[in-house]
């Protein structure tokens, strides 16, 4: 009896080290969260506005990507995307922060901003991808998050109509 379970135990091991490695190649667990939203250039009519974003890595293990990203929506309306080649690094179960600039898709769109912005607060939809890269691999984090914010740093300031 004490031979086969000596006989077994190389087998239930290689088995656990297999398994293991089956699952290291999947990164998830990075949420992304929209904290501010301004003018790119409140005094003029511009076409950019900057989101703050605040990443939180959920993994036990230090994540980093050499770029991101991210699909912008307002009240369900699509506004824009960012993208970003500045690289982030989290530490396990820590956030960062990072400001991208969207590029709001259509110019009047901005006016309608504006007057939305008198209602002080709305919602928003982030879709995130995070570009992951591991020697010569290359993954991507995938994330979406909802929320409201608020949108008074879209508001021109004090005496700019």
């Amino acid at each position: 009896m004490n031979r086969k379970a000596f006989l077994l135990f190389p087998l239930v091991a290689i088995a656990l080290l297999l398994g293991g490695c089956g699952s290291g190649g999947k990164l998830g667990g990075v949420a992304v969260s929209v904290v501010t939203i301004r003018s790119a250039q409140p005094e003029l009519l511009e076409t950019e506005v900057v989101l703050g974003l605040r990443y939180t890595n959920e993994n036990v293990v230090p994540v980093g990507f050499g770029g991101s990203r991210h699909k912008f929506y307002l009240n369900g309306t699509y506004i824009g995307q960012a993208v970003s080649d500045r690289p982030v690094g989290l530490a396990p179960l820590t956030t960062g922060t990072q400001d991208v600039t969207v590029m709001v898709k259509n110019g009047a769109l901005l006016s309608v901003l504006r007057n939305v912005a008198q209602r002080q607060q709305a919602a928003y939809r982030i879709e995130s991808t995070l570009f992951v890269t591991a020697g010569e691999e290359r993954m991507e984090i995938k994330t979406k998050s909802e929320g409201a914010i608020d949108l008074t740093g879209l508001l021109p300031p004090a005496g700019v109509p």
